[in-house]
């Protein structure tokens, strides 16, 4: 058995000390890199994160709209822009049981400003329960696409019956008009004709 000296003893224990504090050192050093490096990412996504919650707030949009009829508290509502009739409803209290349910197109988009009357079930009520913004369908001599009966449709050059029908249709499925160029996604209605009443129509 190999005999050491108190002085090898002193070195051997002062290396392993040495060797011990060096590796803890090491340690501590890779695990605060690790905890900068994980908290720099953890800032990273929390500020992405909060971009986005901004972004959705500023792109978001308010509308307000008008309902009246039966409907349990009518009145004026503030809606996000993508809203449909459903969700004025629903914010107005819901329908009552006396509400004419086969003339509300619940499905149809709304936008800002517009008048939204429920009928009760021995009304009739035209264009699905929606009026955009009561306005006049003929302004200043030009017809009003979003809001024109059949009888003024008609009257534009190459407007018959059929297609004035389909153009109410198409306003009551997919809702009004943003432009006048969208009258031609009504079936019937390609360029020609549209440059046949563009200057005699209007969605204002």
């Amino acid at each position: 058995m190999i005999n050491f000296s108190s002085r090898q003893k002193n070195i051997v224990i002062v290396f392993i000390a040495i060797i011990l504090v060096g590796v803890s050192y090491k340690n501590y050093i890779k695990d605060k890199k690790e905890i900068y490096i994980l908290s720099e990412t953890n800032y990273e996504d929390n500020l992405s994160l909060q971009e986005k919650v901004i972004d959705t707030r500023i792109s978001k949009k308010i509308i307000m709209v008008h309902v009246e009829g039966e409907v349990v508290n009518p009145g004026i509502y503030q809606l996000d822009e993508e809203s449909r009739v459903y969700n004025a409803v629903e914010a107005a209290g819901g329908l009552k049981d006396t509400a004419n349910r086969k003339q509300i197109n619940l499905a149809k988009k709304i936008q800002d400003e517009e008048f939204i009357y429920i009928p009760g079930e021995e009304e009739e009520y035209e264009n699905s329960s929606v009026k955009p913004n009561n306005l006049p369908s003929n302004i200043g001599g030009l017809i009003n696409i979003n809001n024109a009966d059949k009888t003024e449709l008609e009257s534009l050059t190459g407007i018959g019956t059929t297609l004035a029908e389909r153009i109410i249709a198409y306003r009551n499925e997919k809702g009004i008009f943003t432009t006048i160029e969208e009258i031609q996604n009504v079936s019937g209605i390609g360029e020609k004709k549209f440059n046949d009443i563009k200057e005699k129509i209007t969605v204002k």
